[in-house]
């Protein structure tokens, strides 16, 4: 006869240790587990510093660059911006990286950079307008009369023809910066080969440029208004100054804002910048009164210093030499 043991469940105690079933054993094991785990950051395998050294000396090995990740330009709040407009340059070996800011103003902020393999220069300065200056351009119709530029179909016309974007849509305004800029480029590009005392310049990519930098190392090259010099060096910038106005003329252009707030003066020698503005005097009305006017800024700055010259005078000669007239 079968025998049987019967138990009474009403005598077992709960709190007495009993050896869990499969499922619940498993469940504890990959709860303690994920436990463990807790507070350990995770970390893919391309993140490892010798996966990412390995990666670095695989693409050295292959020619590859490096990514562009300037250390200059991290927390800044336009970084990506500024990434996204000076990698161009990086990728054609024109910069190697970003060290600092130099100047920041309304419309753009310039930059002193490393220079590459395919520049002559081992310091770069980078001008890079912001998103700000698609609102800028509202009062540059004197500058705009004659420009020509190309249109959509790649067809040279003039900046206010037919063909060009209508200003008041996002088009025509990204049209508009994108001509100005170019333009600005193209008058320093004209200015350096006429021999105009100007920073070299080396490329222009959307709304940058880039150019020789005036200074060393630790300094940027002053602007006009921030110099103190003596009598004699003042009369050589200014001599500089009016011969470089006269060269640029004879190439058929007048910076047209010409102050001592876009000229630099550097080892004796000054440098005239800001081309954004420059106009052909043989298209319009205003062009001679434009180079008065900057003939009459450059004396005024350096006057103070005892530099002389007759301004509106030298201007006359230059304007009617231009012409080919008697003074």
């Amino acid at each position: 006869m079968a025998r049987y043991i019967i138990i009474d469940k009403s005598q077992i105690n709960p709190d007495e240790d009993a050896a869990p079933a499969y499922g619940t054993r498993h469940k504890e094991q990959k709860r303690r587990k994920a436990t463990a785990r807790e507070g350990v950051a995770k970390h893919s395998f391309e993140s490892n510093p010798d996966v990412q050294r390995w990666l670095t000396e695989a693409r050295e090995a292959e020619g590859a660059k490096a990514p562009f990740a300037p250390e200059a330009l991290v927390g800044r709040r336009d970084g990506e911006w500024v990434l996204s407009s000076l990698t161009a340059f990086y990728e054609q070996d024109m910069i190697a990286d970003v060290l600092r800011e130099v100047k920041s103003g309304k419309e753009a902020t310039v930059f002193c950079c490393s220079g590459g393999p395919a520049c002559a220069h081992n310091l770069l300065a980078a001008k890079v307008y912001r998103p700000r200056m698609f609102r800028s351009l509202s009062n540059d119709a004197q500058y705009r009369e004659g420009r020509t530029v190309r249109n959509e179909s790649g067809k040279q016309v003039k900046l206010t023809g037919k063909g060009v974007p209508g200003r008041n849509t996002a088009k025509g305004r990204a049209f508009q910066v994108e001509s100005w800029i170019g333009y600005e480029y193209a008058a320093q590009e004209l200015a350096f080969s006429l021999g105009v005392s100007t920073p070299r310049p080396y490329s222009q990519v959307g709304n940058s440029l880039l150019m020789e930098y005036i200074g060393d190392e630790e300094t940027v090259a002053p602007r006009l208004c921030e110099i103190d010099v003596d009598r004699g060096e003042a009369q050589s910038l200014l001599d500089g100054l009016l011969e470089s106005i006269e060269l640029l003329l004879g190439g058929h252009r007048i910076h047209g804002d010409l102050s001592s707030y876009n000229i630099l003066a550097w080892e004796g020698r000054p440098y005239i910048i800001d081309f954004a503005q420059a106009v052909d005097p043989r298209h319009g009305d205003g062009a001679r009164d434009l180079l008065i006017r900057d003939v009459v800024r450059v004396a005024e700055a350096l006057a103070p210093f005892g530099a002389r010259v007759d301004a509106r005078a030298a201007a006359d000669r230059m304007w009617w030499g231009y012409l080919g007239q008697p003074t």
